[in-house]
């Protein structure tokens, strides 16, 4: 069984040091960060989706790290629980 809110937490707090992470890479080299994005994406040109000006800005960071932080939590603690349910009957039919 996974304890929900240890990992919900633990995974939240990853993925916000990741966002952290992605902003400074935006801020320092950001031709580095669409290149990088880019080859994720298959070569798909990402740069004509970059907005004009800075890609980060402070209220675009805040809102970005509040708003995936929280959703990351409640995303791990629903797999949690879930896995904890299906977990819980499986042992139940053995």
């Amino acid at each position: 069984m996974i304890k929900v809110l240890p990992f919900a937490t633990a995974l939240a707090a990853v993925m916000a040091a990741f966002y952290l992470l992605c902003a400074l890479l935006a801020l320092l080299v950001p031709d580095f960060l669409l290149a990088l994005f880019q080859s994720w994406f298959h070569g798909l040109d990402l740069a004509k989706l970059a907005p004009d000006g800075a890609l980060v800005t402070l209220p675009r960071f805040i809102i970005g790290l509040v708003s995936l932080t929280l959703v990351t939590w409640f995303f791990a603690a629903g797999w949690a629980t879930l896995y904890n349910t299906l977990a819980g009957s499986r042992e139940a039919r053995e």
